[in-house]
C-alpha cells in the first residue's frame, strides 16, 4: 500500500502546514490556448516521469511554492512544497521500484491560457488513485497549484468498510482557508449540496466536464453521459451535507476557482457515505459554473467515520415538522352553590 500514501502529481505531506501566501502580480497577457494545453500536459507528464525515475529533486520548479494537497489519506492535507518533496523521497525511491502508470490524462485550459485543470486515474503499484489538479502558468512556467487525491475502491470493498464505519473523507484533518475571491463559487457549491440539480445543470452543459466518483471505474465525461448520471442521482434522492470546513481559492488569472469540503452523501436507499467533494469552477458571463467534480474517500480504522456519518442532510423539499402547541391544562368548572330557600311561616287565623 506504499503507493497509496503518495500518488500522482504530488506527495501528501504531514497534514498540517501551509505554504506562504500566493503572490499575485499584474495580469499576464493571454496566450495561445492550444500551446497552453500542450505545455500544461507536458508538466504532468514530466512529473510522472520524474517520479518513476526517482528524481524528486527535479520537481522543485514544477510545484507551486504554496502547493495544497488533499488526500489520499484522512490525515493528508495542506502540504507545502518542501513537505511534499521530503515525502516523495520515501515513496518514490528507485530502490523500492514504485511504478506509476497514467490511465487517461486530460487537461482543460481556461480562457486566456494561463491556468488549467487536469484529471487522471493512475495506477500506483497496481492500485487506482483518482487525481484532480489545478495548474497555473507562472511567468511562462507551468506549475501544480492544488491537487486532490483519492483512492478508488471496488463497490464491495466500500460496502464492507462502510459497515465497519471505516470510511472517512481524505484530508479531513486539514485546516481550511477560503479566499474572498472564491466566495461566489463557495455559495454555489453549498447550495448544490442539497439541491443537486444545480450542480447537474452546470456539469451537463459542458462537453469537457467530468465527474469522478469514489468507486473503481466511476469516471463520467461529456454532456450526454453526465445528464444520464445526474438523472439517476436526482431520482435516487442524492444529497450531501458539509461535515467539515470548506477550502476555496482562485487561480492568479481569476479564471478558475476550486472549492472543497468533507461531506456526507446519502440517498433514499443508501447508508451515509463520508467523502471529500472537490469541485472546479470556471468564470463566465453569468458567474461561476462548475465544470468538474471529484468525490473521493479514504479508508481508516474501524469507527473512524462514525462522527462524519452522523451529519446527515435533510431531503430537499422536506417540510419542517412543527411541534404541536402545548395544550393548556383543563380546569374543572366550579360548582354553583345551591341557595337555600327561606321557610315562610304561615299563621293560622283564629
Amino acid at each position: 500500500m506504499r503507493g497509496l500514501v503518495l500518488a500522482a502529481l504530488v506527495a501528501c505531506g504531514g497534514g498540517g502546514g501551509s505554504g506562504p501566501a500566493k503572490e499575485t502580480g499584474p495580469k499576464q497577457p493571454d496566450v495561445d490556448e492550444k500551446k497552453a494545453e500542450k505545455d500544461a500536459k507536458g508538466l504532468v507528464e514530466e512529473i510522472y516521469d520524474a517520479l518513476n525515475r526517482g528524481k524528486k529533486d527535479n520537481l522543485m520548479a514544477l510545484l507551486d511554492d504554496s502547493l495544497i494537497v488533499l488526500g489520499p489519506r484522512k490525515t493528508d492535507g495542506l502540504a507545502a512544497r518542501t513537505d511534499a518533496l521530503v515525502a516523495l523521497g520515501d515513496t518514490f525511491d528507485p530502490k523500492k521500484k514504485t511504478v506509476l502508470e497514467s490511465g487517461s490524462l486530460d487537461v482543460v485550459v481556461s480562457p486566456g491560457g494561463r491556468s488549467a485543470w487536469a484529471f487522471d486515474v493512475i495506477e500506483v503499484d497496481g492500485h487506482p488513485v483518482a487525481v484532480m489538479a489545478i495548474l497555473i502558468d507562472n511567468d511562462d512556467i507551468w506549475q501544480v497549484d492544488v491537487a486532490n487525491l483519492g483512492r478508488q475502491a471496488k463497490p464491495k470493498t466500500i460496502k464492507a468498510e462502510l459497515e465497519k464505519q471505516a470510511i472517512v473523507p481524505p484530508g479531513a484533518s486539514a485546516k481550511a482557508k477560503v479566499d474572498s475571491s472564491a466566495s461566489a463559487a463557495v455559495n454555489k457549491f453549498k447550495k448544490g449540496l442539497l439541491d443537486q440539480e444545480l450542480w447537474g445543470a452546470d456539469l451537463g452543459s459542458r462537453s469537457d466536464a467530468v465527474v469522478i466518483g469514489p468507486a473503481t471505474d466511476e469516471v463520467t465525461r461529456g454532456k450526454k453521459e453526465i445528464k444520464r448520471l445526474w438523472k439517476k442521482r436526482v431520482e435516487a434522492g442524492v444529497r450531501e451535507a458539509a461535515s467539515g470546513d470548506v477550502f476555496a481559492d482562485t487561480t492568479p488569472d481569476g479564471q478558475l476557482a476550486w472549492v472543497s469540503a468533507p461531506v456526507t452523501r446519502v440517498a433514499d436507499d443508501e447508508e451515509p457515505l463520508p467523502l471529500r467533494a472537490f469541485a472546479v469552477f470556471e468564470k463566465g458571463d453569468s458567474g461561476w459554473k462548475m465544470i468538474a467534480l471529484q468525490e473521493s474517500l479514504a479508508i481508516d480504522e474501524p469507527g473512524a467515520g462514525t462522527s462524519f456519518a452522523k451529519i446527515v442532510p435533510a431531503k430537499k423539499d422536506q417540510p419542517k415538522v412543527e411541534e404541536p402547541p402545548a395544550e393548556e391544562p383543563k380546569t374543572k368548572p366550579k360548582k354553583k352553590k345551591k341557595k337555600k330557600k327561606k321557610e315562610v311561616k304561615v299563621e293560622d287565623d283564629e
